[in-house]
């Protein structure tokens, strides 16, 4: 009979079959127990006997039979088998159901259609798919919306994910990670495999078909934002083609369901950037704002209009062209008369996807960066004068001919050491001192630049022969890198003879905000055929980042950077004067070099201020805040009851906004008493704005698990589903409980025939 089941739900409980010959036993001991004894009467009962014992012997077996029975199914019935929809007792089984369905509630699935998008059409399918579910048969509903990580909606009772589902207004502003959720599912189905040895949800990816989502790698190593455990999915697959591959193991497929009409490539546009045209020197310096529209469809579209808001006013609009799966730039060109953070709003005429038809940016004007250059060797004689130097290219030109008005990103001071020394001049007002060839600092100023540049401030060291080796590593260089220098001074080295050669620069890092604009090849010469005839040797600590490089035997460090708790040191083992180089007048390579390494190293850092959907939000403060305050983009308030964190210099770091408050795309705003107002941008990801679609052809070549399904096609055997297994184990108690009544009432019968006989 067992093998009339293909397996049991509970295999270990079918051993209870076994109970079934208890009755049979105590029926032999008992006719063991009884010792025949012949004695005259017994000629007349033995007599009546024959004549009714084969109808007492049928009797008698009938009701042990029926025990025996009642016993053998009930057991089988605790064991739960099953068996297929082909096999011999598929009349008898009932059909249980678990699904589990993946709701693409990806931005691409706001895409209108008619009347109704795409993700109204995937919520009305996935409504459908549960309706066809019993609860009472005990079928269940795994229901998941899919975004940039999985959100459970339902586990269980069908009636509970229906209500879950009814509550599925809009889509996120996410892009769908699918091997995220078909992990979540993954897991379930290994739950229901390991109780029935061979899974059998059938699982449901109700999508747009956006090509991205199936093509590129996923994102799974990325935590959910609630999910408050580091490395959580570590031991999760790390593509989505590893998780396609561990569900065709449990024998399952995964059914996609297109509910996107239309073609292949549905027209599109979208605002993919805003960004500025050359460097932003500051508040009053006049700047190009670029927005940059895309046409993701086959279609040339004509006089598109492109509008921008700065901090809520509208400039006039700019009207652009764009040919087919091409991009334009609108321009607008903007002066920004205050610093701080501003707020950037390009708009598009909305179209069928309106998530993508406006960008938000937050543009920083920073504050001139406040430069102090202490001059080491002050001279009469400007070409041996490097403080001189430097103050010419940072101070702003004024007059007629002055650029921007004689707008300049940096306040320099100059000043002498002794006027540091003497307390004449707070070095902890300037965001970036440069020391020029100082020869030795004092212990106490010493002390003082430590914790200022620990705080966040920058300092730089530019040598020459005022310098002494010795007091310098003594001051500022300790083994350990305790110490300010990002190196250890050896000893000068000179050329030979400055007539007959010289060094240069053999290398330099390209990506280097000081030194990018070399990396051109048309400007690369400037900044390597520059002739140096002395230098220092210096030997960099651990961790240290050597910049720029000789091109001498031993490629000697010319520019170090280094990290110095929140602030940073350079080292420039060279002058800045034409005493042992004629880099500071070789063409036009001072003027780029300076502006572009005082303004990156002297500006504080930003944080970034545009986050894509879940990420999360950080940024310090100068001031204690209090009353913290979130405004999300629909005007809702949160308040925040966290703590800031201090973290020396007198900042403090606010509270982090989470990815779960930051899952809707648009402008957010912390609020603080006393330390002002901090805005960000959440942004939709340009991914979202390609609605390339996979064909049906396609998605089948990609994995073998994968099948494409259309609306209403049969979801049977013929689609790739393995036949549905039902479970018997209410006949089978029906079947118990009918051999217990019939026991009852046989054995009552045989009782009262026999004492009337």
């Amino acid at each position: 009979m067992l093998l009339l089941f293909e397996g049991f739900v509970n295999p270990g409980l079918v051993a209870g079959v076994a109970l079934a010959s208890v009755p049979l036993i105590i029926h032999l001991l008992n006719r063991q127990r009884h010792k025949p004894t012949p004695w005259a009467a017994m000629r007349f009962v033995m007599a009546a006997y024959k004549q009714t014992r084969r109808r007492v012997q049928l009797e008698n077996l009938l009701l042990l039979l029926l025990r025996m029975a009642a016993i053998a199914v009930l057991a089988l019935a605790v064991a739960r088998p099953y068996s297929g929809s082909e096999g011999p007792l598929s009349g008898l089984t009932e059909s249980r159901r678990d699904i589990a369905i993946v709701i693409d509630a990806s931005a691409s699935t706001g895409y209108r259609y008619e009347v109704d998008t795409v993700y109204e059409r995937i919520v009305s399918r996935a409504r459908d798919l549960v309706e066809e579910l019993d609860g009472q048969r005990g079928d269940r509903a795994y229901v998941l919306q899919g975004g940039a990580w999985p959100r459970l909606l339902a586990w269980g009772d069908p009636s509970e994910a229906l209500m879950a589902i009814d509550n599925l207004v809009l889509p996120t502003d996410e892009q769908l990670d699918l091997a995220l959720c078909l992990g979540e599912v993954l897991e379930f189905a290994r739950e229901e495999a390991a109780s029935t040895e061979q899974g059998r949800v059938e699982i449901f990816v109700l999508t747009d078909m956006q090509r991205s989502v199936f093509t590129e790698d996923s994102r799974i190593d990325s935590l959910a934002p609630d999910s408050g455990q580091e490395g959580e999915d570590s031991d999760s697959p790390s593509r989505l083609f590893d998780v396609l591959d561990e569900i065709e193991a449990l024998g399952l497929t995964v059914r996609v369901e297109d509910l996107a009409p239309g073609g292949d490539l549905p027209p599109n546009l979208s605002v993919s950037n805003i960004d500025l045209e050359g460097p932003l020197l500051g508040q009053g310096a006049p700047v190009e704002v670029r927005v940059k529209v895309e046409n993701h469809g086959a279609a040339s579209k004509a006089a598109v209009r492109v509008a921008l808001e700065i901090d809520g006013v509208r400039r006039p609009s700019q009207v652009v062209d764009i040919s087919g799966l091409g991009t334009a730039d609108a321009i607008f060109p903007v002066v920004f008369d205050t610093s701080g953070d501003h707020v950037l709003r390009a708009l598009l005429e909305g179209d069928r996807l309106a998530a993508d038809d406006q960008r938000t940016q937050i543009i920083h004007v920073p504050e001139p960066v406040r430069v102090l250059v202490v001059n080491g060797a002050p001279s009469a004689d400007f070409e041996k004068d490097a403080a001189a130097r430097l103050m010419v290219v940072l101070e702003p030109l004024v007059g007629e001919d002055a650029p921007f008005g004689g707008i300049s990103p940096f306040a320099p001071r100059e000043s002498e050491l002794r006027e540091l020394e003497g307390g004449d001049v707070d070095p902890t007002e300037f965001d970036l001192i440069w020391m020029v060839n100082v020869d030795s600092v004092s212990p106490e100023l010493t002390q003082v630049l430590e914790e200022h540049v620990a705080s966040g401030a920058t300092l730089v060291f530019s040598l020459g022969d005022r310098v002494q080796i010795d007091a310098f590593n003594s001051r500022f260089f300790r083994a350990d890198g305790s110490g300010l220098s990002p190196a250890e001074l050896d000893q000068q080295v000179s050329v030979a003879s400055r007539r007959q050669g010289y060094f240069r620069i053999g290398s330099f890092d390209a990506e280097h905000p000081a030194l990018i604009l070399f990396s051109e090849r048309r400007w690369t010469s400037l900044l390597t055929e520059a002739p140096f005839y002395d230098f220092v040797g210096a030997r960099p600590i651990e961790g240290a980042r050597v910049l720029a490089q000789l091109d001498d035997t031993g490629g000697s460090p010319l520019f170090i950077e280094r990290d110095y708790d929140r602030g940073r040191v350079y080292l420039w083992t060279s002058s800045i004067d034409e005493s042992w180089t004629r880099f500071p007048t070789w063409g036009p390579t001072l003027v780029p070099f300076v502006y572009d390494f005082v303004r990156s190293a002297g500006t504080p850092p930003t944080p970034e201020a545009t986050l894509a959907p879940g990420e999360t939000y950080t940024t310090e403060v100068q001031t204690f805040p209090r009353g913290i305050e979130l405004v999300l983009p629909d005007d809702t308030r949160r308040t925040i009851d966290e703590v800031p964190e201090e973290v020396g210099g007198n900042r403090w770091r606010l509270p982090s906004i989470e990815g779960t408050d930051t899952s809707i795309a648009g402008l957010y705003r912390l609020r603080t008493e006393g330390a002002g107002e901090y805005a960000f941008a959440v942004q939709v990801v340009r991914e979202e704005s390609q609605l390339a679609r996979l064909s049906a052809t396609e998605l089948e070549g990609l994995h073998r698990v994968l099948k494409p399904l259309e609306l209403g096609q049969d979801q049977g055997k013929e689609n790739g589903l393995p036949p549905r297994r039902g479970e018997l184990w209410r006949s089978l108690a029906l079947i118990a409980l009918f051999a217990l009544v019939a026991e009852s009432l046989w054995s009552a019968w045989i009782g009262r025939r026999r004492t009337y006989a």
